[in-house]
């Protein structure tokens, strides 16, 4: 993975899976059990998850099981208001246990915000440390210290119907020049080629962010490092902006090749996955978290995944990763060694394996007996090269410019602003302008 080669420097957000959140219950955080346990691990504590983790309920009741006396309840919550609620009970001093966090700075729940408030509990020590590696402990370190557990990483790109394709009689696009043919073929038979989600926020800014990783790592595989190391500044990196601003012209040609649906910014992601369960769209670009989703509408159909290309060049093409689950300890958890002890327990092999399988993602980097399931084999080749890059918020120093990029995307496909204006509005975000 491009981004290896660096070590415990707090990478930055965004890539955004897991976000999640009802009005979580106000009560405080663990409290004690009656129940003794031999090695003092007992008592309640709880996790704030997304709704229908069909992993972590298996964890919770594997832990449960090997320690006697404990209880984990699931928070489970939907997908819009998780980092405003759970950062007002870590506020509050009423926040869950264990919690899901980001990577990096870029938005209100992401581990060195949270790290730096003095809100999290320090795992630097815990033995899962030492295996993970410097990409996924670099996104969830804060000053040199480890704040969260990085559990697996979730590649990015176009879920399609194998069959469809074969019927429809066109072939997998491995150039940017073929992709455009690849839509306007597919759109001409009455077939969405890519269904795009873009009403939901950050959906807007996914294709683009794909695009830029292809174009930035195909000339320097050594740019999150810079990054870190402060060699490239967001706000000075000619690399950057003249990939950033390239991203969004190929982003416009795509949607006058008809890649999306009519008026995309209209349909959310759930929407969007329907019209592939439905045979309208021949796939939907998404994070492999939400495959499962795709898959369940229809079971009847069988996927594969491809990554967007963004040059005439195929061995140009980067697979862009999306960081899975990261759980972080509430420091102020009255239940501490029993929340820590759940963390230790998600972070042993046979669960990491669990927690990737169950969520459609895969081990941050291959190894040589890393398989990748059904429905992924498209972008093994890319992954097992080594040819990935996590996404560019991952990086990204403050949470506006996430902000700033959603409504100019959106605004960009809409027609109400040019590339040029785009570029140049995200740019001030990274200035904090």
């Amino acid at each position: 993975m491009f981004t290896s080669n660096w070590r415990g420097r707090a990478a930055l957000v965004g890539a955004v899976m897991l976000t999640a959140a009802t009005a979580l219950t106000a009560c405080g955080s663990g409290s004690g059990s009656s129940s003794a346990s031999k090695d003092g691990i007992t008592g309640t504590i709880r996790v704030s998850a997304q709704t229908d983790q069909p992993y972590l309920q298996d964890a919770a009741n594997q832990f449960e099981k090997l320690h006697p006396g404990t209880k984990v309840q699931l928070v489970e919550s939907p997908s819009n208001t998780y980092q405003t609620t759970i950062r007002a009970q870590l506020d509050a001093k009423h926040a869950p246990d264990v919690m899901f966090v980001w990577g990096g700075a870029g938005n209100a729940m992401a581990t060195q915000q949270l790290a730096k408030a003095g809100m999290l509990a320090d795992l630097s020590d815990r033995p899962w440390v030492k295996n993970m590696g410097d990409t996924a402990n670099g996104l969830v370190s804060y000053d040199n210290k480890v704040y969260a557990l990085n559990t697996y990483a979730n590649p990015t790109g176009v879920f399609y119907n194998t069959d469809m394709l074969t019927k429809l009689g066109v072939t997998i696009p491995k150039t940017f020049t073929q992709l455009l043919s690849f839509c306007k073929d597919v759109s001409s038979k009455g077939i969405v080629p890519i269904a795009m989600g873009n009403q939901t926020g950050y959906l807007n800014t996914e294709v683009p962010l794909e695009l830029v990783n292809t174009l930035i790592y195909s000339q320097n595989k050594n740019f999150a490092a810079d990054m870190a190391s402060g060699k490239e500044k967001w706000t000075t990196s000619d690399l950057w902006k003249s990939s950033l601003t390239k991203a969004h012209e190929l982003y416009l040609q795509m949607n006058d090749a008809k890649c999306f649906q009519a008026n995309s910014t209209g349909y959310s992601d759930q929407q969007a996955r329907q019209l592939v369960a439905q045979e309208k769209a021949l796939g939907v670009n998404i994070i492999s978290a939400a495959a499962q989703g795709v898959q369940q509408a229809n079971p009847k159909i069988k996927y594969d995944m491809f990554e967007i290309p963004a040059t005439d060049n195929p061995d140009d093409t980067v697979l862009t990763m999306n960081t899975g689950a990261s759980y972080a300890v509430n420091k102020d958890s009255t239940n501490l060694k029993t929340a820590i002890a759940f963390i230790d327990f998600m972070g042993e092999d046979q669960q990491l394996t669990a927690a990737s399988n169950a969520a459609f993602g895969v081990p941050y980097k291959a190894g040589p007996n890393t398989t990748v399931m059904d429905g992924l084999k498209g972008i093994e080749p890319l992954y097992k090269a080594d040819k990935t890059a996590l996404w560019a918020t991952n990086f990204w120093p403050n949470a506006e410019v996430k902000q700033v990029m959603i409504a100019q995307d959106q605004n960009l496909i809409l027609g109400k602003t040019n590339v040029t204006d785009a570029v140049n509005a995200i740019q001030k975000a990274f200035a904090g302008s």
